[in-house]
């Protein structure tokens, strides 16, 4: 058939439509890749524009980036007295002033309020963001998160970036107040828990609406939540169903609604809430994580209608594994998807420790599988 775009090829592989070869989806936050890929030396003045060359080389959706201002990393305290470490490429919490339930109590009641002050007026809102550098977390308003997502989409060539994606609440407040006081916040105080809960949901769907027409220019966008960790979820049935899932539902809505694709995020072994999750709407699961059972093969045996993405794993095989180990597990990946309804890619991101041979060996077979002249093709007989 004929080369497709890299939009239509995300589609179709979505759809599971024939395609020229399946879409390759990622995100790369690694230095050493970007300079390979665009044989020159990143600076603050250049970072946005060889990234954007780097990811326009090898991917046919990026998850959305943000770009630093200054590669160097800095600490500083914000006005609550959180204390950030900002580096290339992430940003984390070293100190929160929350130290008892209490007080955990009192700046969730303080953020309800700001962060529902905020969505009235289509304001970012510093206390509803998970502070990992995600595209838009420097921007003041939804209006300034949209220029500043058609700026760097204007140089991505052929490839689309997701949207800024949604976060329900989960992540933001474990990630914000640490975990232990989040669960003990919704145990002790669970009027003020799921106030700010549905503050944070709230927000999420201003936000979405008042970027809604980005689906021009991608028509898949992402949801992340936290629910599991490698042998299970992470919360009690209960809590997911009766907290998490009416956010998650309610943005999937709203995300369906505008006329995404819909990616549920949630790292860990999510088994137990697939049904429910595909049941409200999601189209596409990710990532596909081996080391939590996530494996294609089971999830295509076991829900043959639904996408997924991110099946190569970043932790150990990537960063730590053979190039035959690599090779091997690309084209198993190829062979368990059926050849169809994949994003392939990593787990995660292309991160620091992953080398630059690793990343270009996916990337390479990936890209190529398809086409008889590659020389790893015929490897494995594609369904």
């Amino acid at each position: 058939m004929d080369t497709l775009t890299s939009r239509e090829r995300a589609l179709r592989t979505v759809n599971g439509e024939e395609v020229d070869r399946l879409a390759v989806y990622d995100i790369i936050h690694s230095v050493d890749l970007i300079e390979y890929l665009t044989d020159d030396k990143i600076t603050p003045g250049n970072a946005e524009d060889l990234t954007c060359k780097a990811v326009s080389k090898v991917l046919d959706v990026v998850r959305h980036f943000c770009i630093p201002s200054d590669l160097e990393e800095k600490t500083y305290e914000d006005e609550d007295g959180f204390v950030y470490r900002q580096k290339w490429w992430t940003r984390e919490i070293v100190e929160r002033p929350n130290k008892t339930v209490l007080q955990t109590r009192d700046l969730m009641k303080k953020d309800a309020v700001r962060i529902r002050r905020a969505t009235e007026k289509g304001q970012v809102c510093w206390q509803a963001l998970e502070h990992l550098e995600l595209l838009g977390e420097h921007c003041k308003t939804f209006e300034e998160i949209k220029e500043l997502y058609l700026r760097i989409a204007n140089k991505l060539e052929d490839t689309i970036m997701l949207p800024p994606e949604s976060l329900p609440g989960m992540y933001t407040l474990n990630n914000r107040y640490g975990f232990e006081m989040s669960i003990y916040a919704y145990q002790d105080y669970p009027d003020e828990f799921l106030e700010l809960y549905r503050a944070l949901g709230d927000y999420e769907v201003a936000r979405i609406h008042a970027l809604s027409d980005l689906v021009e220019w991608c028509p898949i966008a992402m949801l992340s939540a936290e629910t599991a960790h490698n042998t299970g979820l992470m919360f009690s049935p209960e809590l997911i169903r009766e907290v998490q899932y009416p956010n998650i539902k309610k943005i999937i809505d709203t995300l369906k609604s505008c006329g995404y694709k819909v990616m549920f995020h949630s790292d860990g072994n999510k088994w137990a809430i697939l049904d429910d999750i595909i049941s409200f709407g999601a189209d596409i699961i990710e990532p596909c994580e081996t080391m939590a059972t996530m494996d294609v093969k089971t999830l295509r045996e076991t829900y043959p209608d639904t996408a997924f993405a991110s099946p190569i794993d970043c932790q150990v095989l990537l960063a730590h594994g053979t190039k035959e180990d690599i090779e091997a597990a690309c084209w198993q990946v190829l062979e368990d998807c059926e050849g169809k309804m994949l994003l392939t890619g990593s787990t995660s991101e292309i991160h620091p420790e992953i080398s630059v041979e690793n990343a270009m060996t996916m990337y390479n077979i990936f890209r190529n599988y398809h086409d008889p002249g590659f020389a790893g093709a015929g490897k494995k007989s594609l369904k």
